[in-house]
């Protein structure tokens, strides 16, 4: 993550989450939403146990998970454009470690993972039984052979899905993509599916030196947490380095139309 200033919006104004109610809130969506965490897990090992792991059933199972959970917290996601069934590689900008989770409610794709996030208590082992793929952004090796993990999961017929920024920030724009996944459509004569996403507030964003507690209490503690999502046309072609460039612009537009829309919503607003 970087740690870039957060800019404040000037229309769409925060929901004041430092008072008791908030944080209790929030504190009562997290104790039910470990539950249902605890519980998920448990079905992906026992299934993983059993009869191994086995894609066709983990990926609706974690779909059915992640609706549950979102209604758990509040959030309330606008869609625009329709997902490809087909195998593609989907490409977005990152602004938090909610992103993968909002994508992933409508799409049935594999994502890649900072390695770090193997070592969340519980999460990291209900991303590895719902076959998650995770790199050392830091190590050639470990990129290489996530690219290779990547490559299988395509032949096999189901989607991938990355963030080439590499880190969360709250710039209004993308900062520059890496292009491996883009090499990786190119060689496998596969799409690139662009999406944005972009948040009510901007201090819903998961950046800099935040930590994960006080940034659940603030971004959950408010009655609802708005987003919006939208997906590009697939797109395909020989040059990675193209390809990269066309997403690239295309996300950074539809940034900042969202951007803008939400700060044309001051009723979005809720209250305590």
């Amino acid at each position: 993550m970087t740690g870039f200033e957060c800019p404040k919006s000037k229309r769409f104004k925060p929901e004041n989450t430092n008072n008791a109610m908030s944080r209790l809130r929030a504190i009562k969506r997290g104790l039910v939403l470990l539950w249902t965490i605890v519980e998920i897990v448990a079905r992906l090992s026992l299934h993983a146990q059993l009869k191994g792991f086995d894609m066709e059933w983990a990926l609706p199972a974690r779909q059915k998970w992640i609706h549950r959970a979102l209604r758990i917290l509040g959030v309330e996601v606008e869609i625009s454009g329709t997902p490809p069934k087909g195998p593609c590689i989907f490409t977005g900008n990152h602004r938090s470690y909610l992103d993968p989770v909002i994508v992933l409610r409508d799409v049935r794709a594999i994502p890649v993972a900072k390695s770090e996030v193997a070592s969340w208590p519980l999460i990291g082992y209900g991303g590895r039984v719902s076959g998650i793929m995770y790199v050392k952004r830091e190590s050639k090796r470990s990129r290489a052979a996530t690219i290779e993990a990547m490559r299988q999961v395509l032949r096999g017929g189901h989607s991938v899905l990355v963030y080439p920024e590499g880190t969360t920030h709250i710039l209004p724009t993308t900062m520059p993509l890496q292009t491996g996944a883009f090499r990786l459509a190119v060689e496998e004569g596969l799409p690139i599916v662009p999406m944005a996403i972009e948040y009510g507030t901007v201090e819903d964003a998961w950046y800099g030196d935040d930590t994960f507690v006080p940034h659940f209490l603030r971004c959950f503690g408010k009655k609802k947490t708005f987003v919006k999502m939208r997906y590009g046309q697939p797109i395909s072609g020989s040059d990675a380095q193209v390809l990269a460039r066309q997403a690239r612009l295309w996300l950074d537009e539809n940034m900042v139309q969202m951007r803008q829309e939400f700060d044309k919503m001051p009723q979005a607003t809720t209250t305590v």
